[in-house]
């Protein structure tokens, strides 16, 4: 190992464990599969943790794990575990998002001029709310869905 050994080492873990997800995700995504590919997506789990757990930043693996939650939901449905329940990836999108709704609002009226920390977080509110496009019409009435169309409605002006 050369003289930024931890660095080194940090960033092998890093794309072992994005390697271990990139190969469940394929078997989670295959259609063919059906009911198997909930085996798969909870393996593909299991590789963000441990990339999660190797640095790499929290709302980043959100990201990966709300999109391959929403495909899923809105492939195959509920079963009964709520992993699989649009209202409960609604809960964990809403509770992940790093800024109220009101100061993204603020935030992205002017988003151009906004210093670079400020638009990183509207960029992570963005990429966050994405997956509910594919689930959004599974929620049940109330205030998580209320919330989560607010937040679809903003996010076409988000960077």
């Amino acid at each position: 190992m050369g003289s930024g050994g931890g660095a080194e080492f940090a960033e092998d873990r890093v794309n072992q464990w994005l390697s271990v997800y990139q190969a469940n995700l394929f078997y989670a995504q295959e259609r063919d599969r059906g009911e198997e590919r909930r085996i798969w997506a909870r393996v593909a789990f299991a590789a963000l943790d441990g990339l999660e757990r190797s640095g790499c930043p929290t709302q980043d693996v959100n990201a990966r794990r709300f999109n391959l939650r929403a495909l899923l939901i809105a492939d195959l449905g509920p079963n009964g575990d709520p992993l699989w329940s649009a209202d409960r990836l609604a809960a964990d999108v809403l509770e992940a998002l790093p800024l109220s709704l009101e100061q993204a609002h603020e935030w992205a009226t002017d988003w151009t001029a906004r210093p670079r920390h400020e638009m990183h977080a509207l960029r992570t509110c963005k990429n966050l709310i994405k997956p509910m496009e594919l689930v959004a019409d599974r929620l049940t009435t109330g205030p998580a869905r209320t919330q989560i169309g607010r937040w679809m409605d903003l996010r076409k002006r988000l960077p």
